[in-house]
């Protein structure tokens, strides 16, 4: 796996869109009228603009347990891959206003818009920390940049991010007894 901070390039800003249950089921049925659940009980699209002008983009998704899961739902990464690039002329602030702007019907947008730097405010959620301890899997989380990261101990602190490179990653257990 590449480094994101490749070349030098740092993010300039990221856009997060995350998808419920409800949201995935409503999407599967308007496609597939079988009754059927949907595949995935959870999804996550983070578009992240780098300094060099790509748009990179990662999707994650929680797959509902298979008949050989073990009744255990399976996180998976489809990782980084490079979405477009900015078009010449356009800044950083055009990309923020693109994924933070209302949508046509007036309602407010679904992306969450963030901006790297000092002083960056990174929540990651009590829910999301409880399902990846309550999975078994040993899933960490990073700090600095809020990304989840694979292979970490439940009770680690200070491995390296695979998104940003900082020494910022606690394992899920850690960050509830924190």
């Amino acid at each position: 796996m590449a480094k994101l901070s490749a070349r030098g390039r740092t993010c300039l800003a990221e856009a997060t869109r995350e998808y419920s249950a409800e949201q995935l089921q409503s999407a599967h049925d308007k496609y597939w009228a079988d009754g059927k659940p949907s595949l995935t009980s959870w999804e996550r699209r983070t578009k992240r603009l780098m300094s060099d002008g790509t748009i990179l983009e990662k999707h994650d998704v929680l797959f509902r347990p298979g008949p050989y899961d073990y009744g255990r739902e399976h996180r998976h990464s489809y990782g980084w891959k490079v979405a477009a690039k900015l078009k010449h002329g356009k800044s950083t602030a055009d990309f923020i206003a693109v994924y933070s702007a209302d949508r046509k019907s007036g309602a407010p947008s679904p992306w969450t818009v963030t901006t790297s730097g000092i002083g960056r405010t990174v929540v990651i959620s009590q829910a999301r920390i409880m399902r990846a301890v309550e999975s078994g899997d040993s899933i960490g989380f990073c700090t600095s940049c809020g990304a989840d990261q694979g292979g970490v101990e439940p009770d680690a602190r200070g491995y390296t991010c695979q998104s940003c490179g900082r020494p910022e990653v606690c394992g899920a257990a850690e960050l509830l007894s924190a």
